[in-house]
């Protein structure tokens, strides 16, 4: 019987601050970009390199780390991965030059590189399949929160601080304590599962690398396009298409990711309760299409406000699902492995769409832009069509054995 523990909560909540400060700091340039891109004459093919730098070293570096997650350094990837990106946050507060810029988010990839390929697997290992689509939506909603604050909270500091470096250091400072939480928080749980053991169980997953896991790995491509590009640019894409002050954007954006949180609050629960993940997976990238196609009529505020609310909902609906699917085909012996694949080889079109989004814009201009996303959108709901459904009494026998140990 699939036993949910104290330790379990302990490695849920160290998974939510560390997802929290991954996304924020792999996004903490974008509210200051329209002024650095100013200070220091900066092309949009330039944003989008500095953009991507920490996301493709990020993406080359997960592979190695799944690996050496599935030899039992979960425990220490997580943490450390909070410690090493609030340090490169504060030395990020020291760049004059675009080639600095891109020296430190190349480190800060390299330190965040640590999250993600250990904590799907050390989720997947504590709470059941009924569950766990609640338990990886609740990380992923860290991870969001960190994203839709990040926009509004950079020019907050900004105005408060008076400049964008200052901005960072504060940023970093507060990352390093909160490194003293989530070690803490994994500490107690290595200590208590020691002191607390319980019946070794078959871990789930499939038994071999599968069609739904190339299909899976196909569309983690798809969908990171649209969703780096949203999340990291969309404050300087609505100060220059839109001429709005920065200020306004990074509220918009902050709207935006923060109707996000909505989508994963319903989609979570909802996907335990029917038993089902390809519904939403699906349903995801056909409604954001739309959404984002709509963004090159120069919408008036309010309009906007809704699209870019519905282009917020619509995705994170699909990722607690889409997350916990991820974990359900993977190899149950090589999950480290698994999800080091699907956020290194997987999440490579993620890493460069800024870069493409950039260019794009520079020689086609940004309506372009949008058109690409429109594209990748409307290709990652076929792919995801393709997917299939885990069997249903399967499913139904681990909603029944689920057992929550006493707090």
């Amino acid at each position: 019987m699939a036993t949910i523990t104290r330790a379990s909560y302990a490695v849920l909540a160290a998974c939510t601050i560390a997802h929290f400060l991954n996304h924020v700091y792999t996004g903490v340039l974008s509210p200051f970009f329209p002024i650095i891109k100013e200070e220091l004459s900066l092309n949009l093919t330039q944003v989008g390199i500095i953009t991507s730098a920490a996301i493709v070293t990020m993406t080359m570096t997960h592979l190695v780390v799944g690996y050496l997650a599935d030899k039992g350094w979960r425990d220490v990837f997580i943490p450390l991965s909070v410690l090493l990106t609030s340090v490169v946050v504060i030395f990020t507060s020291l760049a004059t030059t675009f080639a600095f810029l891109v020296i430190m988010q190349v480190l800060l990839g390299f330190g965040a590189a640590g999250y993600h390929p250990s904590a799907f697997p050390a989720l997947s290992d504590r709470f059941p399949k009924g569950a766990r689509a609640k338990a990886v939506g609740t990380q992923a909603m860290g991870g969001l929160v960190g994203m839709a604050i990040i926009p509004f909270l950079g020019v907050v500091l900004l105005v408060t601080l008076g400049t964008w470096q200052a901005s960072l250091i504060a940023l970093g400072i507060t990352g390093l304590l909160l490194f003293i939480v989530t070690a803490t928080l994994v500490r107690f749980s290595r200590e208590y599962t020691r002191q607390n053991p319980v019946a070794e169980e078959e871990p789930d997953g499939e038994e071999g690398w599968t069609r739904n896991y190339v299909l899976a790995m196909i569309l983690t491509g798809l969908r990171g396009i649209p969703f780096r590009c949203l999340s990291l640019l969309m404050p300087i894409y609505l100060v220059m298409s839109y001429g709005y002050e920065p200020l306004w954007a990074g509220s918009l954006t902050t709207l935006m990711l923060g109707t996000g949180l909505v989508g994963e609050m319903v989609a979570g629960p909802l996907s335990d309760r029917v038993q089902r993940r390809t519904p939403f997976i699906v349903l995801s990238p056909m409604l954001i299409a739309p959404a984002l196609f709509l963004l090159n009529f120069s919408l008036e505020p309010v309009p906007l406000i809704i699209v870019l609310m519905v282009i917020g909902f619509a995705y994170y609906f699909g990722v607690p699902p889409y997350q916990a699917y991820q974990t359900e085909i993977a190899p149950k012996h090589q999950k480290g492995l698994a999800f080091g694949l699907f956020f290194s080889v997987g999440a490579i079109p993620g890493a460069l769409a800024p870069i493409a989004f950039g260019w794009i814009g520079d020689t086609y201009g940004l309506p372009a832009s949008i058109m690409f996303l429109v594209i990748v959108s409307v290709m990652a709901a076929i792919v995801a069509s393709f997917l299939r459904e885990q069997h249903q009494d399967e499913m139904q026998e681990v909603i029944t054995d689920i057992h929550v140990e006493p707090m």
